[in-house]
């Protein structure tokens, strides 16, 4: 079973958190395993929409590392292949006043261009399009359910874009004494584990600038360290509006838990 999660957000765009993006593990999916979508309440047409665009992308995503995981060493092969090939014949074609630089280069952007050349071809081999295919088809199919908790953490987020930014920034670095609110979220705690995994994966794959702040921070937390300079620069980046204060504090507090 395939369970993805849809979480609603006021002032952002809402999260659409599914396993399709963990590559590790994407030679598991299984093409006819049903598809289970999550969410606090029922979704509108606009809504069920959004969902399948994310959902597809990620797919479009999974498959596409799959089938170059699965043609790395043919690949590699053929790349070393029109290297060899090719140095050794400009070698012995092209004469110059420094032996081995211009083989060197042209035989290493020939085997570039054939690396990329074969990773675009198998990503629209038919192997990939019948994948991709029957994924997106059984995503369509999915079943939705509502789970109630799930609101809760909508709350919740939705609360955090109406506090005070630089108390949360203080807050989050150990600057302040006053603590972060605590995750209002009553499920199991298999669902928490599994909501963290998969934002986890959500901001690896499509906010990595994110992902590294959020590592920074989980190790200061993790290592009881303020740091005044990483709350001010956390502020600014909201000021600036670069920075999606309300999901980092997610993202920290679901890791953490």
């Amino acid at each position: 079973m395939i369970t993805c999660y849809y979480l609603q957000r006021q002032k952002r765009e809402s999260l659409c958190l599914s396993p399709y993006l963990d590559v590790e593990n994407a030679n598991r999916l299984q093409e006819d395993e049903q598809v289970i979508l999550k969410a606090s309440g029922m979704l509108t047409k606009n809504q069920r929409d959004e969902v399948s665009y994310c959902l597809y992308n990620a797919i479009d995503f999974s498959v596409d590392r799959w089938i170059q995981n699965k043609q790395y060493v043919p690949r590699l092969l053929l790349s070393a292949l029109v290297f060899t090939a090719a140095y050794f014949v400009l070698s012995l074609a092209i004469r110059d006043p420094l032996p081995m630089v211009d083989e060197l280069l042209i035989s290493g952007g020939l085997a570039v261009f054939t690396w990329v050349s074969l990773a675009k071809r198998d990503t629209r081999s038919s192997v990939a399009q019948r994948r991709r295919n029957a994924l997106k088809v059984k995503s369509s199919e999915r079943e939705e359910v509502i789970e109630d908790e799930l609101f809760a953490l909508e709350q919740y987020i939705d609360d955090l874009h109406n506090a005070d930014a630089l108390e949360l920034c203080h807050s989050l670095c150990l600057v302040s004494n006053q603590p972060l609110k605590p995750l209002s979220y009553e499920g199991p705690s298999e669902v928490s584990k599994t909501l963290s995994h998969l934002l986890d994966l959500h901001l690896r794959v499509k906010d990595r600038s994110l992902y590294r702040i959020v590592l920074k921070v989980l190790k200061r937390r993790q290592q009881k360290k303020s740091d005044a300079s990483l709350a001010q620069h956390l502020f600014h980046l909201q000021v600036q509006q670069k920075l999606d204060l309300p999901l980092l504090v997610l993202a920290v507090l679901l890791m953490e838990s």
